[in-house]
């Protein structure tokens, strides 16, 4: 997600919140906590992407229970 978030970057979540189209999401996926944005829903299906397609990996959909919760803050 750089230049938005880094490694080592500190954010707070809400977990309460329903993600929608470009929030920015924690979710867990191979063991690891990954920071990427909403692009889209489609039938309970989260579909996200990386701020920076040069290195940005690629993720299929995300379940709802694979997140973490909206990112609202970066400290």
């Amino acid at each position: 997600m750089e230049p938005v978030f880094y490694d080592g970057d500190h954010v707070l979540t809400f977990n309460w919140i329903r993600p929608r189209r470009g929030d920015v999401i924690v979710f867990r996926s191979n063991g690891k906590n990954l920071i990427k944005r909403v692009e889209k829903i489609n039938d309970g299906e989260i579909f996200v992407k990386g701020d920076n397609r040069k290195i940005s990996s690629k993720i299929g959909p995300v379940k709802s229970d694979q997140i973490v919760g909206k990112v609202i803050l970066k400290y």
